[in-house]
């Protein structure tokens, strides 16, 4: 079933609506979600902020996820964040958290964009407070999940953001690989 997934990738559609006269929503389905972007606000937010959360930080870890970052995202994520206004190439953070048994890395990050969705919430309250997620595969090394946060937001406007989780395995490719 995954490789039948993999070779036809869920059809995302895209219909650009006016929900009221402050804000055209572009409304977008990927798999089980219904997502509602102001993308031009998006895509303005996007282009005002120069270096992304990997970039801005510089690390051996974060240089190693720059130096994957087109082969991070699947190209049925490139374009949802196409029509949501996302720049993939800009996530507000991303962090390196263990060298798996396999030799992977384990990468999460985020992005965020204005608007809403409709659908699983990946968080999951801890009772000792706090969170975690709960990412839906994309493949096999790719997951994905959408809530509602503003942590490290660029946005000017920090009410109704979407933030997207990832997460990913990654290689080492860079010369010197941290112990």
């Amino acid at each position: 079933m995954e490789k039948f997934a993999q070779q036809n990738p869920p059809q995302i559609i895209c219909v650009t609506v006016g929900i009221n006269l402050k804000m055209n929503e572009t409304q977008v389905k990927y798999r089980d979600w219904e997502l509602y972007s102001d993308k031009e606000t998006t895509e303005q937010t996007y282009q005002e902020f120069e270096h992304s959360g990997a970039e801005s930080c510089g690390c051996d870890y974060c240089k190693n996820f720059i130096a994957q970052r087109e082969t991070v995202f699947p190209d049925e994520i490139k374009e949802l964040f196409r029509e949501l206004g996302v720049d993939y190439r800009k996530e507000i953070d991303v962090s390196e958290f263990a060298r798996l048994e396999n030799g992977l890395h384990y990468y999460n990050g985020w992005f965020q964009f204005k608007g809403d969705f409709k659908g699983k919430d990946c968080t999951i309250p801890l009772q000792a407070g706090g969170h975690t997620t709960d990412l839906t595969k994309i493949t096999d090394r790719f997951n994905l999940g959408f809530r509602h946060d503003n942590s490290l937001t660029p946005f000017k406007d920090k009410d109704g953001l979407v933030q997207i989780e990832f997460d990913y395995h990654l290689p080492w490719v860079l010369e010197n690989e941290p112990e």
